[in-house]
């Protein structure tokens, strides 16, 4: 026996936007993840009840990881490196280098 309910389906709710001088300020300082990410940053912060502290190092948490980011990829792009290669793609078995120095070298010590 099935039975059905009458649910009615809730609407997510909408994000406002960042106030016009906030938004600017942001645009000046080059805070181009902080500007993209704090309406629902805050909007989270609200609902969970966050301390300053936490929407704080969450906003920077996202600048730092979008920037690092972002710096990688120009880095790569400025090398002009043919293809990309990294060390899980390195094939131990057809080479001359022990596979304890490959281990020693990719540990960074």
């Amino acid at each position: 026996m099935t039975t059905t309910t009458d649910t009615k389906p809730v609407a997510p709710k909408t994000i406002p936007p960042l106030a016009a001088d906030l938004d600017a300020g942001l645009r000046r300082l080059k805070l181009a993840t902080v500007r993209r990410t704090a309406p629902e940053v805050l909007l989270t912060a609200k609902t969970q009840r966050w301390t300053p502290e936490e929407v704080l190092r969450t906003l920077v948490e996202a600048e730092i990881a979008a920037r690092d980011a972002s710096n990688t990829a120009n880095r790569l792009k400025a090398a002009a490196f043919p293809v990309v290669k990294t060390l899980e793609g390195f094939d131990v078995a057809a080479s001359s280098i022990p596979q304890a120095t490959i281990d020693y070298l990719s540990s960074l010590e």
